[in-house]
């Protein structure tokens, strides 16, 4: 979801074509990665737009991915 946002801000909407689960389930995470500070929500009449607070959080992402590549 992080990855997708990079660079954007999305409707949540625009994401339920994205992952294969209920939109109970992708408002529980989305509202989980809100509170936690990874991305923002704002409210725009009614669609509720998010994006990410940080784009470091990116390059974390891709040190993780490498890491778990290489196997180190």
């Amino acid at each position: 979801m992080l990855e997708e946002l990079s660079g954007t801000t999305k409707c949540s909407c625009e994401l339920d074509h994205l992952f294969p689960v209920d939109k109970t389930t992708l408002s529980r995470h989305i509202k989980m990665l809100v509170d936690c500070g990874l991305l923002r929500e704002t409210k725009n009449g009614t669609r509720k737009e998010l994006c990410i607070s940080d784009e470091r959080i990116l390059d974390v992402i891709k040190l993780v991915k490498d890491i778990a590549s290489t196997g180190e």
